[in-house]
């Protein structure tokens, strides 16, 4: 029999996954819990009754740590489906901004993620298993792996080895929960160790969706590319309306000391042209999510759509080109994306003087008028 040095690591972190929580959960109170459970016995154990006692329980806590550590995927479930893709959406549609924490650990964790990858898996999956209207039955990332199982057994070693890893620290998030818990009722752990314990957890809860997040990719990626070399299966893309404008952008507005302020951007390529942030709708995207999308991508600004303003053409190349923006209004920040380019918040007079093009004042003076307009109202 060949020795397969991946499923080796695999099996040995799935071992210690379980071992090693179950391990240090059962060392820190195994004082306690054996005089409940042993009574007076437990202190006449034998060394090799303590080691072998001590290596059972630690087993069996480890397996209940895994299984309390699964309830850790709902929170990262939750996390997952508020990437940049769905924050977006949900500005553009909703006007709704997803508090600052909670922005800030979904970029830690999953940076700039807009799920393109899991978006066409999923319909490479309806595509694969719709004859046998089983297109429901199996989730998008366990059939990836089901897939990679029977094609590539070397990439689903590469899922499982993140995957393996992932599940490690879940499990040490769960025991460093129980110790914060049990912190109270145990009157030998000083509390100076409480800051390292929350050092530790949020590291671990950290690496855990990291990790999980990883294997998930590399799933998806994996799979994208098998069917790509086969050359079987095509997902039609989306024809835009006829007469649609193949570009989006806003007018961004903010209150500040008591006056309306607009942001203008440094145009792409020429540092000397201002311009309002605008970019390409992508597949999929109604215009005001491109206007969302590409602010916020452009100058780091979360702004909601208040209205829709108004069509403007500009000729590019020789070719006519039509852009739609919108009156938006800033929510909050973020890290944008184009680090490159200046973006300023100008009054708008400056805005006025600063703005390269006729179009770009004209749209100006038009979200004058409409704020004016709603404000009266």
């Amino acid at each position: 029999m060949n020795f397969d040095p991946q499923k080796f690591f695999i099996g040995l972190m799935d071992f210690f996954s379980i071992l090693l929580p179950g391990a240090l959960l059962t060392y820190l109170v195994v004082d306690e819990v054996g005089l409940v459970v042993l009574g007076d016995r437990y202190d006449r154990l034998a060394s090799a009754e303590a080691w072998a006692a001590f290596l059972v329980a630690s087993y069996l806590v480890g397996h209940l740590v895994f299984l309390l550590g699964s309830w850790l995927d709902g929170i990262y479930d939750l996390l997952r489906s508020r990437t940049l893709n769905r924050q977006v959406s949900d500005v553009a549609n909703r006007g709704r901004l997803l508090g600052w924490p909670a922005r800030v650990c979904v970029a830690l964790v999953f940076k700039r993620e807009r799920n393109l990858a899991v978006d066409r898996v999923v319909k490479i999956k309806e595509q694969a298993l719709g004859a046998l209207q089983a297109k429901d039955a199996i989730n998008s990332f366990q059939w990836c792996k089901a897939l990679l199982n029977v094609e590539s057994r070397e990439s689903l070693a590469v899922v499982q080895r993140f995957e393996a890893d992932s599940k490690f620290f879940r499990c040490f998030t769960v025991v460093l929960l129980i110790l914060l818990a049990a912190w109270p009722f145990h009157q030998k752990w000083t509390p100076a160790a409480i800051p390292v314990v929350l050092g530790l957890l949020l590291l671990a809860v950290w690496r855990y969706m990291e990790q999980r997040y990883k294997a998930t990719n590399q799933a998806y990626w994996a799979v994208i590319t098998l069917e790509a070399r086969k050359g079987k299966i095509t997902i039609n893309k989306a024809v835009p309306a006829a007469g649609s404008p193949l570009l989006a952008g806003g007018v961004v507005s903010r209150m500040r000391h008591g006056e309306v302020e607009y942001l203008l951007v440094e145009a792409t390529g020429d540092p000397a042209q201002w311009v309002l942030p605008k970019g390409h709708v992508e597949e999929g995207e109604q215009h005001r999510e491109t206007a969302v999308r590409e602010v916020f991508e452009e100058t780091g600004v979360w702004a909601g759509v208040v209205d829709f303003l108004d069509d403007a053409e500009y000729v590019v190349d020789g070719s006519a080109v039509t852009t739609r923006y919108f009156l938006m209004r800033a929510l909050g920040r973020g890290l944008r994306k184009d680090k490159e380019r200046r973006a300023e918040w100008l009054s708008p007079q400056q805005a006025a003087a600063r703005a390269t093009y006729p179009e770009t004042r004209r749209l100006l003076e038009a979200a004058d008028r409409r704020r004016a307009t709603s404000d009266a109202v």
